[in-house]
């Protein structure tokens, strides 16, 4: 589950501004809505890691291909990110180069192109990113 908001968060930080917090909720059956940058952000990821929806305005298609590396479009940026099985998750959205870092404690932290990412995840879904 801890995938399913990193991946919505990544996208959403990579093609919107921040103006304080962000706050993402998502269920259990994958969809993920909230604020990011003053905009709304709804999207739904599938068993499979696949995901869909919009933020901003901006539609997402992204695809896993099961073995942590995932691919598509977010509005017209290609992603193409990875995630190595322990945390860490790596790759690029447009020209932005993604490097990520999520803790079993649910912090995330790292970098999407030249903005930080802060956030928390807590037990009940809802992630708050300063």
């Amino acid at each position: 589950m801890n995938r399913l908001i990193l991946t919505s968060l990544a996208l959403a930080a990579s093609i919107l501004p921040s103006y304080g917090k962000d706050t993402l909720q998502t269920d259990r059956s994958g969809y993920t809505t909230g604020t990011v940058g003053g905009a709304i952000q709804n999207t739904y990821t599938d068993r499979y890691g696949n995901t869909t929806g919009w933020v901003g305005g901006k539609n997402i298609s992204t695809y896993s291909d099961g073995y942590g590396g995932s691919t598509g479009t977010i509005g017209n940026k290609r992603v193409n990110t990875y995630e190595d099985g322990y945390g860490r998750t790596t790759g690029t959205i447009g020209r932005a180069q993604v490097d990520i870092y999520s803790g079993p404690s649910g912090h995330t932290t790292g970098t999407i192109g030249r903005r930080r990412l802060n956030c928390y995840t807590d037990r009940f879904r809802t992630t708050r990113c300063n």
